[in-house]
């Protein structure tokens, strides 16, 4: 039985060149459920809605289980199913209460041996494989072609002067709240669900101004390089900062190595994609 105490958490921000800090973060660790997750959310336009979707994403998806988990094993819904909703309710409570900044967001959640990386805009998870590295995520970015098909669909458009932005106005797809871009920026998550294996060494996840100017490959070997996960986050900070990073930083680096030692698996499955952002294309 994996044990979620076993994992290092290394946590380190900073606002950079901005004029305020936007990003927020959250972890929950419920031993009992064996349940962990570690998040970074990045906002813009303020960071009232980052503070949200950190205080209430998990704690929703949290209580949906908990009901769930009455039901016989028979009837309960997939668990990706209220990590999605939980992106889904929340940005409805960011739009009924009239806030109108936005977030992008990515969490990973451990639960035992199983993984699920969810993620909405540009806010990117990467773990380690056999000395080399995995993104678990994908950018969503105005001009991706299923990006760009579905705003255009339903009457948006994307302008592109050196960066592409939905109605000339934001550089990511989707992300939690932006009122005044709906139903252009989605909050649908891409959530990646699987098994780790005895190969996962190290996790990361990081908001876009640190993968604005380092790529997976640097990151992963700069945490692996560090003396533990605290130190690792904070060099990929100053690195990101050093190699020209303008935006705010935040990065959380987890040690997995103890808590996937006594696994079975040696390698990590990745065994199914949801997105339901772009079905009925």
């Amino acid at each position: 039985m994996a044990d979620i105490d076993l994992i290092d958490v290394g946590i380190s921000e900073d606002t950079g060149y901005r004029s305020s800090m936007e990003d927020e973060h959250a972890v929950y660790r419920r031993p009992n459920l064996q349940f962990f997750s570690a998040e970074v959310y990045d906002g813009h336009g303020g960071r009232r809605a980052s503070q949200v979707a950190a205080e209430m994403i998990t704690p929703h998806f949290l209580h949906t289980w908990n009901r769930e988990s009455e039901k016989t094993l028979s009837d309960q819904l997939p668990l990706s199913l209220f990590l999605r909703d939980a992106y889904v309710a929340v940005d409805n409570h960011l739009l009924r209460e009239s806030v109108e900044s936005g977030t992008t967001g990515a969490g990973l959640y451990l639960i035992a041996d199983r993984f699920f990386a969810v993620n909405c805009g540009d806010t990117k998870i990467v773990i380690g494989i056999d000395g080399g590295v995995n993104e678990l995520t994908v950018d969503h970015k105005p001009d991706a072609p299923e990006e760009l098909e579905r705003i255009e669909r339903l009457g948006g458009y994307v302008i592109s002067f050196g960066v592409s932005r939905v109605m000339g106005i934001l550089a990511v797809s989707r992300a939690l709240g932006d009122s005044s871009l709906k139903p252009f920026v989605t909050a649908e998550p891409r959530i990646a669900e699987g098994y780790l294996g005895r190969e996962n060494d190290f996790a990361v996840i990081a908001c876009d101004g640190v993968w604005d100017v380092l790529t997976p490959d640097i990151v992963i070997a700069i945490t692996r390089a560090a003396k533990d996960a605290q130190a690792a986050a904070e060099n990929i900070k100053t690195t990101a900062i050093d190699s020209g990073s303008t935006d705010n930083v935040t990065v959380i680096v987890l040690d997995l190595r103890a808590y996937v030692a006594k696994l079975k698996r040696g390698k990590m499955e990745i065994t199914q994609i949801i997105d339901g952002a772009n079905q009925g294309r």
